[in-house]
C-alpha cells in the first residue's frame, strides 16, 4: 500500500548495533525527515502521486520514531517527533488522490480527532468501515492494513484517535480506557447524523489492542 519501502527501510536499520536505542530512534527521524523533504518538494512541483506516497512513507517512519522514544529513558522528544509524524500525515491529507474530510467527534465534553475517506466527493451514501487503533499505533498504520483497500471496494473509511491514544494521549492527556463502548458508541452516534453512511452497512476492525475493545464495545 506504499506504506514503506523496503530498501529505504533495510539501509536505514543496517548499521545500527543492537540495543543501541538511541541511533535506533535517531535514525528513523532521520529517514522521515529525509522522505518528508522529497514529498515537499513533489508538492511543491506539482507532482501530487508521489507527494502523496512520500508523505505516507515519512508519516509511518516518524511513527516508528514515536514508538521508540519510550527507550530513551525521557520523554523530551515525544512531541516534536510526533508532531513530525502528524505533518507528515496531514501532508499525504492534502495531497492524496481520495476524497477526504477531517472530522470532530463528540466524546465527554471534549471531541476525538478522525477523517473520513470517501471512494469520490459524490456524496453518495455508502457502506462504511470504521478502524480502531490499537493501543500505540498511528493512524498510517490502519490506513495500509484495510482503509484503501475498503476505499477501493466502494466503502467510506473513518479512521480516529480514541482516549490514550496518539494526540489524545501525547497532546491532551487524556488516558486509556478499558469500557470502549463509551468511545465506539459517540463514532456511531456521529456517524448515524451523516447522510453519506447508510445505517445498516456499518463495519468496525479493530487491530491489537483493539482486539480486546472492540468485542467489548460490540
Amino acid at each position: 500500500r506504499g506504506g514503506a519501502d523496503i530498501g529505504e527501510v533495510l539501509a536505514t536499520i543496517a548499521p545500527i548495533k543492537p540495543k543501541d536505542d538511541q541511533a535506533w530512534f535517531a535514525a528513523w527521524v532521520a529517514l522521515g525527515e529525509r522522505i518528508a523533504g522529497i514529498a515537499e518538494s513533489c508538492a511543491a512541483r506539482g507532482h501530487r502521486v508521489s507527494a502523496a506516497r512520500a508523505y505516507l512513507r515519512a508519516a509511518n517512519y516518524y511513527a516508528v520514531a514515536v514508538n521508540a522514544v519510550s527507550a530513551l529513558g525521557d520523554t523530551e522528544q515525544l512531541l516534536p517527533t510526533f508532531r513530525a509524524h502528524r505533518a507528515a500525515w496531514e501532508g499525504f491529507v492534502a495531497t492524496t488522490r481520495w476524497s477526504v474530510e477531517r472530522i470532530d467527534i463528540p466524546y465527554e465534553g471534549t471531541s476525538m480527532p478522525g477523517w473520513i475517506f470517501q471512494p469520490d466527493a459524490s456524496g453518495a451514501v455508502r457502506p462504511t468501515l470504521v478502524m480502531n487503533l490499537g493501543s500505540d499505533e498511528a493512524i498510517t498504520g490502519v490506513w495500509s492494513e484495510g482503509g484503501e483497500g475498503a476505499l477501493e471496494r466502494g466503502y467510506n473509511v473513518v479512521v480516529f484517535e480514541g482516549p490514550g491514544q496518539q494526540s489524545m494521549l501525547f497532546e491532551r492527556g487524556i488516558p486509556f480506557r478499558h469500557d470502549w463502548e463509551k468511545v465506539l458508541t459517540p463514532v456511531v452516534d456521529y456517524l448515524m447524523t451523516r447522510e453519506d453512511v447508510d445505517p445498516d452497512q456499518l463495519t468496525l476492525y479493530g487491530v491489537s489492542q483493539a482486539g480486546y475493545w472492540v468485542p467489548r464495545a460490540l
